[in-house]
């Protein structure tokens, strides 16, 4: 019974809704896109990523135990934001992007992800400030291919993505300056930034269903 007493109640109950909404999200992805085998390839890597990522985060905040297992938790919660960057990623740039563009962004967010997690495996602590900032960084990875994206994807498409890029963005400065803790550990910056999380993820799933999913 004391496993089942949430550590942090409030982020814990927003981000485990948000995992199993995302089961059934992927499950609807995968719906949509059984009849076409690249699609469904590229939907399902960036549905798991979404599974990883709130799955990741519910045990984080939900298990109290020793603190050698909560650093370990702790660990995993990071390094499933790398792999649901690089996720959400795949079907943007593999559907918006064309030739070399395409290759080469798809094989950049995967490399720069896979170096964030070994940085986030390898260092005891990694500055608030300084993950974060290599969070955001990687994030907005789309400014460098952006006008192809804009000539490929309809215009729905990238406002949606600039959205939940900028709901991303707010969250994380919330939560590297600690701002607008206004009830510590109940309803402080932490939980406010896992709100934007998840409105920058619903935001990008509605762009891949109203958009993305419908591309050639």
């Amino acid at each position: 019974m004391k496993r089942l007493k949430m550590k942090e109640p409030v982020n814990t109950w927003t981000h485990f809704v948000t995992f199993i909404a995302a089961i059934v999200g992927l499950v609807f992805l995968i719906t949509l896109t059984r009849e076409n085998m690249t699609k469904l390839v590229t939907m399902t890597i960036y549905g798991v990523s979404i599974i990883v990522l709130y799955g990741a985060s519910s045990l984080y905040h939900w298990i109290k135990t020793t603190p050698r297992k909560e650093y370990i938790l702790r660990k995993i919660d990071h390094v499933a934001i790398y792999v649901f960057i690089a996720g959400s990623y795949t079907p943007v740039f593999y559907y918006g992007l064309e030739g070399s563009w395409r290759w080469t962004m798809l094989s950049a967010v995967w490399v720069l992800a896979f170096v964030g997690i070994v940085i986030k495996l390898a260092f005891v602590q990694t500055p608030r400030l300084i993950s974060t900032a290599f969070y955001v960084t990687l994030g907005w990875i789309a400014v460098v291919p952006f006008v192809q994206l804009v000539d490929n994807l309809p215009l729905g498409a990238i406002v949606l993505m600039m959205a939940g890029g900028i709901a991303y963005t707010i969250g994380a400065v919330i939560y590297a300056t600690k701002s607008f803790d206004f009830y510590p550990n109940r309803f402080g910056f932490h939980e406010i930034f896992h709100l934007f999380v998840m409105a920058g993820s619903i935001l990008h799933f509605i762009m891949m269903v109203a958009f993305i999913v419908p591309l050639r």
